[in-house]
């Protein structure tokens, strides 16, 4: 597939989620409604082309680089997205059953999620993390990251966490909002190891994908998870999410994209000099 073709297509797929989330914030439909089943399908749809999206910048990046840190990344940020998608399917709730670990969380299925988010978002740090090893050798860009990552998480999880939450949520939630702290100042990393605010456009939504991911996984702890008192403000967060999470990782799965891009234009600027 052609170049603009992969970013035609992630740019549907974000649009195709606003109107979603649009449409059931302003009550057109609802996922709690009759409408729940198309809703799941037309939202399946939309993973099923992040995934096939995501699979043809990998067969892209194969055929226009032979660079093998690269091609690292790329399989790094597709596995990291097939983990993610099995989440988002567990965040469905199929069988709709609630308060399956205790009587304090109603969406405790999402902490099930986890199961497949944890390995996803290490798969995307660790490519994250590579990508800035290949624009700067200062260890800064990644040390720095991790230790706020973990604090910020830490703190997030102390003022959300409410008394008499059971052992496995706890403890799950905790490490899940240490690593996608990381995940969210990762990106802050990889733009300023782009320049700061010399950084390409293209360089900047890379960075922001990442950060959106980390926005997208806070919405879902204060509001979803542990929110009203871990009623959660359901549905509407559900739909404020999707629209989020989407956007995050239609931008993220272009990171070995861009890093081809940049690798060829640098290439080329070597042999012009």
């Amino acid at each position: 597939m052609k170049e603009h073709n992969l970013i035609f297509l992630s740019a549907s797929i974000i649009l195709i989620a606003l109107i979603d989330s649009a449409g059931a914030l302003l009550g057109f439909w609802s996922i709690e409604g009759q409408e729940r089943n198309i809703i799941l399908t037309i939202e399946s749809m939309v993973l099923f082309a992040l995934f096939i999206n995501s699979l043809m910048i990998k067969r892209w990046v194969f055929r226009n680089t032979k660079n093998s840190a690269i091609i690292k990344i790329a399989w790094l940020s597709f596995l990291a997205l097939c983990f993610c998608l099995l989440g988002d399917v567990t965040n469905f709730n199929l069988p709709e059953t609630f308060y399956r670990y205790e009587s304090v969380i109603k969406h405790d299925y999402l902490v099930d999620s986890i199961y497949f988010f944890l390995p996803g978002y290490t798969l995307l740090l660790l490519a994250g993390i590579r990508a800035i090893e290949l624009k700067s050798k200062d260890q800064r860009f990644i040390r720095y990251p991790v230790i706020a990552g973990c604090v910020v998480g830490m703190i997030s999880m102390v003022m959300m966490h409410l008394p008499n939450t059971g052992l496995f949520i706890t403890i799950g939630t905790g490490i899940y909002a240490m690593l996608i702290g990381v995940v969210g100042f990762t990106g802050f990393a990889f733009i300023l190891s782009c320049g700061g605010l010399k950084a390409t456009k293209n360089e900047l939504l890379v960075g922001a994908g990442f950060i959106l991911a980390a926005f997208a996984d806070a919405i879902i702890g204060n509001f979803w998870i542990y929110g009203n008192q871990g009623e959660g403000f359901y549905p509407l967060v559900r739909y404020f999410n999707w629209m989020v999470y989407i956007t995050s990782q239609c931008l993220v799965i272009h990171l070995p994209h861009l890093l081809v891009i940049n690798f060829k234009y640098s290439h080329d600027r070597k042999q012009q000099d």
